[in-house]
């Protein structure tokens, strides 16, 4: 009998193992599959920006320049550093920037499982397995720019992990885990600061674990089975200085860095009241998205930014009700839940909309992609209501439990799935955008951007129309649009957007002389230039007030192209096509001139070559 028991006891044994690893099979593969549409798919929006065509990504000195505090938008040193190893190995074939970032969202599924796990948080498993293959992640995963939550998730999950493996070994154990855990963090902040919210959810987690066997004995919490570890001896709470330094020292650089990026562009948020009532609406936005994730979109439907009405307030005044709710009950079975609530409101709160950031340009304060890091604390809760549930029931029960959670997964799995073929590219994103927002000014400019590039300048158009009255103090909508009516040839219309574009440009002095500016000068003085050849060339020719006017835009297509210069003296092509103007003019010398200064910057370049050698022979000839 004794020998039968210790049989039995053995392959007890051996059984989490096998367990252990199906589980994390289902994980690796369930994710893998998920996201299998993302390997066909290529780079839209940001990754242009920050990918495709990054300078920095392609020499050594743009690597020092990601670290070194230069023209990035936001100082995310680490992920940068990321994508200048990915264009050095994968160039603009996005292929091995997916398999990256959904390598790493496996990683982030594993690690969630492993914290959950030491917590001893029943339903560790699932809540791991909703996270990997959760719809709202997609963006996070398939959309390359997103590298910094996939990277950043791992690098704050490892941190947590750390910290609480030198817990465990307080106060004899090394520092190793400790120190680790710090570099980790720091980590986590320099491939994105809105990870920020770490050494609170530490305390907080610190706080839950903070009671002895026999307190949870008399408050009637769960038994030792899983109920957390509790801390030995007096929690840790003087280590977390050093992750408060860091997160307060690298969030205040990305607001500066936020701050530089935006510049003078007006971005609404509204007033104190406002911004508290919209961030009350936006923690419940973000968690009806993860308990129903329906009707999901890259760019969600504007907020509103106008003083707050008494309605309004309810939102945040149910939150704080909730949360108020969970904690006076604390003792009575809601500690756990007041964790997750608060742990959860704390995450998002870097992204409510307190602070001004370029997220919020597009006139809605929430994107799935914000709320990635946050996650966690409710699919925690959620994992461990479910293992309450099944251990509360017999055969019948859990089998139904079984089959509705089956049921659930498997349709969320299929949703992000087709999520994942959304971000195919740029016109499956911003189609679909627009059948559920078709007010997204961003989403117009994205798709109209598409159609020009691919010479499609009729589908443009209207996409920039749209977005221009969408968005009309944009001056970068104006010009645009103006660039597409030049190719449509309606350019008097082009002319105007172009003037438009930069009155708005000028209306504050710290934009005038901004960046774009040169190029916007610059198109208007060729569309000047092209109607003067059109009026001097055409059917009206002869009539003295065409000739008057074309004279007038040659002029002024002049004094164009001498503004653009100031702001941008290396620009060769501007320095070309104001010689061609002043040629035309039979201002020879100082076409010759620009000419060659067009070829000491482009020697290489074949009008401005070819002009050169034509305007030196006439001049010789004379």
């Amino acid at each position: 009998m004794k020998s039968r028991q210790v049989k039995k006891s053995s392959k007890s044994a051996k059984r989490p193992d096998w367990l252990f690893a199906a589980q994390a099979a289902v994980i690796v593969v369930g994710t893998f599959i998920v996201y299998l549409p993302a390997l066909r798919a290529g780079f839209v929006w940001d990754d242009d920006l920050l990918v495709v065509k990054n300078p920095l990504l392609q020499t050594w000195s743009g690597l020092g320049e990601i670290w070194g505090f230069g023209r990035t938008a936001d100082y995310f040193p680490l992920t940068n550093t990321f994508f200048w190893v990915q264009w050095h190995l994968f160039g603009n074939q996005p292929l091995g920037y997916h398999i990256v970032n959904i390598v790493l969202q496996i990683a982030d599924s594993l690690l969630v499982w492993l914290v959950l796990s030491r917590l001893r948080i029943p339903g560790a498993w699932l809540a791991a397995l909703l996270f990997a293959i959760h719809p709202v992640h997609v963006s996070s995963v398939v959309w390359i720019s997103e590298l910094k939550n996939v990277l950043s998730m791992f690098w704050a999950l490892l941190s947590v992990l750390l910290f609480f493996a030198y817990v465990d070994t307080r106060p004899t154990g090394s520092l190793t885990a400790y120190f680790l855990s710090i570099v980790s963090f720091l980590l986590a902040l320099l491939s994105k600061t809105q990870v920020v919210f770490l050494p609170i959810a530490l305390v907080l987690l610190l706080w839950w674990l903070d009671f002895s066997p026999a307190e949870a004995k008399e408050r009637q919490l769960p038994s030792r089975r899983t109920s957390p570890k509790p801390v030995a001896g007096k929690p840790p709470l003087l280590e977390l200085v050093p992750f408060f330094i860091l997160a307060v020292v690298l969030g205040l650089i990305t607001v500066a860095f936020q701050s530089r990026g935006i510049g003078e562009e007006e971005i609404l948020l509204g007033g104190i009241g406002r911004r508290l009532v919209n961030a009350g609406m936006a923690v419940w936005w973000y968690i009806g998205k993860l308990f129903a994730p329906i009707r999901l979109m890259a760019i969600y439907p504007n907020w509103q930014f106008d003083v707050p009405q008494l309605v309004d307030w309810l939102p945040l005044l149910g939150l704080g009700v909730v949360v108020a709710l969970l904690w006076f009950f604390r003792d009575r079975g809601t500690r756990g839940a007041f964790v997750a609530v608060a742990g959860f409101i704390i995450a998002v709160a870097p992204v409510l909309g307190f602070v001004k950031m370029a997220y919020a340009r597009s006139g809605t304060l929430v994107a799935d992609h914000l709320q990635y890091t946050a996650d966690v604390f409710l699919l925690a809760l959620i994992g461990a209501g479910v293992a309450w549930s099944w251990g509360r029931f017999q055969s019948v029960g859990k089998t139904a439990i079984g089959v509705v959670a089956a049921t659930l997964i498997a349709t969320m799995a299929a949703y992000s799935w087709n999520r994942t073929g959304v971000y195919h590219d740029e016109e499956t994103l911003w189609a679909d955008n627009l059948t559920r927002n078709p007010d997204a000014w961003q989403a117009h400019n994205r798709l109209g951007q598409f159609y020009f590039d691919q010479g499609k300048f009729a589908e443009a158009a209207p996409h920039f129309e749209r977005a221009a009255a969408l968005k009309p103090e944009l001056a970068d909508n104006h010009n645009q649009l103006g660039l597409v009516y030049a190719r449509l040839e309606r350019f008097e219309q082009g002319i105007a957007e172009y003037r438009l574009a930069l009155q708005l440009k000028e209306k504050n002095p710290a934009t005038a002389r901004g960046s774009g500016v040169a190029t916007m000068r610059t198109n208007l003085a060729n569309a000047l230039t092209v109607t003067a050849n059109n009026m001097s060339e055409g059917s009206s020719a002869a009539d003295p007030s065409a000739h008057e006017e074309s004279m007038r835009r040659y002029q002024e297509a002049i004094a164009e192209y001498e503004k653009a210069l100031e702001l941008e003296p290396r620009h060769p092509a501007i320095h070309r096509n104001l010689a061609i103007v002043l040629a035309r003019l039979g201002r020879t010398r100082e076409a010759i001139q620009h000419l060659h200064r067009a070829l000491e910057i482009v020697p290489n370049e074949p009008v401005a070559r070819e002009l050169l050698q034509e305007l030196e022979r006439n001049e010789s000839s004379r």
